[in-house]
């Protein structure tokens, strides 16, 4: 195959001393091969490279010397080399299978269940991805996070590309459970220990315990199981509020000193991917100290066959840490608020009261700590299934 590339020329010479052209050939540093002595002629083969040293050496020596053939694809090549067209149409074709490899177009969804198709090409095709788009030129991971805060239907999304097509698997945010349906029997069971201090209504069923009467979690409040007056039951989807009072505790603590991370932005740096060499694709130095890091590449393909080119996005979510240290006023600040962030998550409705709530701050060497035991009335009842025997 190599000798095919360097190309082989077949020659004859005649020499008044064929011998002696035979010793200064043997002697030369050029390739001879299949030499051959017939009817006053020596033959032979020679590399394409060696050529002009043998003419030389025979123009030297008085030898008549002549070339019989050629073969290889060096000869090939030149026999087309000032067909222009040709090789601008074979490089117009390479750009162009080039090209088609590397951009969008098509766009596969799966995983959708209540999102259409179209509705699912739409989200992508504002956050820049759609048919015709440059694929090496998209980051991935960042139209990943863009999709996901666009929409409060997808909680997931993973997108790749597979040469000129785009897949994206979308994970939906699941709906919220079921009620049991209002015409399965149940009843209303208290949902933890408490006393009821009132009962606003029962709208169906058969009220089990007594205002002010203490439950326990799980007793039933209100009976989907009545009797019909006659001796026999019959079953219902019980319907209730009962408002019970209760404890809980909850413990915050907090250490004098502490480190806090301040993120100071993002930085994002391009390279060029070229045989596992990463060339930067920006100027200066990249000396940034603390980060955190995440990275995508993209590689350029043609027919479906990724290339070892390409680029890579690299993220630096840029940060300081900082060691601080707090005086025990402003310790106690901190759980201060931290207890007021529990209130406003937790206890932050019309349907649940703090009756009372009693604050505790203990002090030791490292820190400080707060536990507080709350009172609170609300709705107890939850609904659970009966169950058929």
């Amino acid at each position: 195959m190599f000798d095919n590339i360097r190309g082989i020329v077949d020659f004859e010479a005649v020499a008044a001393e064929p011998e002696t052209f035979l010793n200064i050939l043997k002697q030369s540093s050029a390739a001879v091969s299949d030499v051959k002595y017939k009817n006053g002629k020596l033959s032979g083969k020679i590399y394409n490279s060696d050529l002009p040293q043998i003419t030389a050496l025979a123009e030297k020596n008085g030898v008549l010397f002549s070339i019989v053939g050629k073969r290889g694809s060096i000869f090939t090549i030149r026999k087309y080399r000032l067909r222009f067209g040709l090789a601008i149409g074979l490089l117009l074709a390479f750009a162009m299978v080039f090209y088609l490899s590397n951009i969008v177009m098509s766009i596969e969804i799966y995983g959708n269940e209540t999102i259409t198709d179209k509705q699912a090409e739409a989200i992508l095709n504002d956050c820049g991805i759609r048919i015709g788009t440059f694929i090496p030129g998209l980051d991935l991971r960042e139209i990943e996070r863009q999709v996901v805060s666009s929409t409060e239907n997808i909680a997931w999304i993973g997108i790749r590309s597979s040469g000129c097509i785009i897949q994206a698997e979308i994970s939906e945010i699941s709906s919220p459970p079921e009620m049991v349906p209002k015409n399965t029997p149940c009843n209303v069971v208290s949902s933890r220990d408490a006393q009821i201090v009132d009962i606003k209504g029962v709208y169906l069923g058969m009220l089990v315990p007594m205002l002010y009467d203490g439950v326990k979690k799980g007793d039933i409040l209100v009976s989907g199981t009545v009797e019909n007056g006659k001796g026999g039951v019959y079953f219902v989807h019980a319907m209730g509020e009962i408002i019970g009072r209760y404890n809980e505790k909850v413990t915050f603590s907090q250490p004098f000193s502490d480190e806090i991370t301040d993120h100071k932005g993002t930085v994002t740096r391009k390279y060029l991917n070229f045989f596992g060499a990463k060339i930067p694709l920006f100027v200066g130095r990249n000396d940034l100290e603390n980060y955190e890091y995440d990275e995508t590449s993209s590689y350029f393909q043609i027919l479906n066959i990724k290339l070892p080119i390409g680029t890579t996005t690299a993220e630096y979510k840029l940060f300081d840490k900082e060691e601080v240290h707090y005086t025990p006023e402003k310790t106690k600040q901190i759980l201060e608020d931290k207890i007021r962030l529990y209130e406003m998550n937790f206890y932050d409705g019309e349907d649940i009261t703090i009756v009372d709530k009693e604050v505790f701050f203990s002090e030791n060497d490292k820190g400080m700590s707060v536990t507080v035991k709350y009172t609170i009335e609300g709705d107890i009842g939850v609904t659970k299934e009966i169950m058929a025997k």
